[in-house]
């Protein structure tokens, strides 16, 4: 039976159009799967695109951290008897990478949320911090430090490795600094700089004398230091805790120190970079942000005020209605929080103290424990991240 041309052309349309608008419901439902696999894209990447193309198949673009996710999705198009070309890119882009691991290698590396100089600061890393490196782009790295926080930042602020690099690095006799600010120099009596240096910092270290020490930067370079506020770093992180009066130490070494947004380090430090900075300084890796670190620990109750509080709690501050978690600070006795807004500083709860701020009263919104609490990613040992 033949059909007139114009039916033929309203029933291809119909067809046409069915197939456009059947790719609406389906990706609401790629969406949920990707949700569910990376509710925090800050940590997690999941993204599925499905696109119609150019005979009756379907693309999936996108990329993802996780295989798994992309097989969930495309069973699920299968089971509708959909046929897809899958173009999904899995996380890191070993296709295109050389080498997918990589060490910071400057005394700071900043991270941010393009790759983009102009893009906002979402972070940083240290000299001798681990990475994964996942693609890049035209002089950035798209890299995860071993807090899962994802961002952007200069290809030449790490040492790209290979897996035999960087297992060699994971095994050689590194040193950790201790101090809060320092430099590593050219020549062996420390006249000349090489490098700057903050606390945590990690570099390896090749022979010694009494007073100095010659160490070799992720980079290869090769520098001295005095002997002085540097621990063997295996035996730091096998031994090193949460112990409150040693944190609340290491926080007050960080007294004055501006506030930076975006900031982890002993040059500009936020609310959040100083909770982490002083936890991994004891030995732990804590996640980036304020509203992440809520999420770990034992709840405290604030609900009659700070008497149930211990030294080395984190205080967290923001809205309750909505919940929204905009700022911490560590809790270190006596109605104290040491904090970093403005600069690091110490603040009361109390309103009849000097330094009483009736802003963070306000806004208080709860309460973490994390010393003595069990270990989960979160917050983690530095010994049992196998990133080091």
């Amino acid at each position: 039976m033949k059909f007139p041309i114009s039916i033929v052309v309203i029933l291809l349309t119909l067809l046409f159009s069915c197939q456009q608008h059947s790719v609406e419901p389906l990706q609401t439902e790629i969406d949920s799967i990707a949700n569910r696999w990376a509710p925090d894209k800050r940590v997690g990447i999941c993204n599925f695109t499905l696109i119609k193309g150019q005979a009756r198949e379907m693309v999936l673009k996108g990329e993802s951290l996780f295989p798994d996710a992309k097989t969930e999705v495309l069973q699920l198009l299968s089971s509708k008897g959909i046929t897809v070309i899958d173009s999904v890119v899995i996380l890191p882009d070993t296709i295109h990478l050389e080498k997918n691991w990589g060490v910071v290698s400057l005394s700071v590396a900043n991270l941010r949320t393009k790759p983009a100089h102009s893009a906002e600061l979402a972070s940083q890393a240290i000299m001798g911090t681990p990475v994964k490196i996942l693609k890049e782009s035209d002089g950035w790295l798209y890299i995860q430090t071993p807090d899962h926080y994802i961002a952007w930042t200069n290809a030449t602020s790490v040492k790209q490795m290979n897996p035999a690099e960087i297992s060699e690095w994971r095994n050689a006799d590194r040193i950790i600094y201790t101090d809060t600010y320092g430099v590593i120099a050219g020549d062996d009596k420390l006249t000349t700089v090489m490098s700057d240096l903050v606390a945590g910092a990690i570099v390896v270290k090749k022979s010694e004398n009494k007073n100095i020490t010659e160490v070799v930067l992720p980079d290869g370079r090769t520098g001295y230091v005095s002997n002085l506020n540097w621990l063997n770093f295996k035996q730091w992180k096998d031994t090193v805790n949460l112990i409150p009066e040693k944190m609340i130490a290491t926080g007050k070494r960080f007294l004055g120190f501006p506030y930076l947004w975006g900031g982890t380090s002993s040059k500009g430090i936020d609310c959040s970079g100083f909770a982490k900075t002083v936890c991994f300084l004891n030995g732990v890796i804590l996640e980036r942000d304020a509203s992440q670190q809520f999420k770990h620990g034992k709840e405290i109750d604030i609900t009659s005020g700070w008497d149930k509080l211990q030294k080395g709690d984190f205080l967290f501050f923001g809205s309750k209605q909505p919940l929204r978690i905009t700022h911490t600070g560590m809790y270190i006795g006596d109605s104290e929080v040491i904090h970093s807004s403005g600069n690091v500083r110490i603040n009361s709860l109390d309103s009849t103290r000097t330094n009483y701020s009736k802003h963070l009263s306000s806004i208080l919104v709860g309460a973490r424990r994390i010393i003595g609490e069990p270990t989960e990613q979160g917050i983690l040992p530095v010994k049992q991240n196998n990133w080091y």
